[in-house]
């Protein structure tokens, strides 16, 4: 497991909640969020969230992506496949 930082794209639903990403040229597919905290101790802006997903290959994978929620940017924080 690496620890990631780069930007990802999301698609959400209409509740907020990641339903699409899309890093390094893959796409995948949130199947359930697991979970979901604040980021960094004092900062309410980041938020983690935890997911199953499982990539356009059908390749399942959980998957830690934050979002700043001032600015709407994701990113990936780890990933293990």
């Amino acid at each position: 497991m690496s620890l990631y930082n780069e930007r990802i794209d999301v698609r959400s639903t209409t509740g907020g909640h990641p339903a699409l990403f899309s890093w390094r040229g893959r796409m995948y597919r949130v199947r359930r969020v697991i979970g979901s905290w604040d980021g960094n101790p004092g900062d309410a802006d980041v938020r983690l969230v935890r997911v199953a997903a499982e990539s356009d290959r059908g390749e399942p994978s959980i998957a830690d992506i934050a979002v700043d929620d001032a600015t709407d940017r994701w990113t990936m924080r780890r990933l293990w496949e």
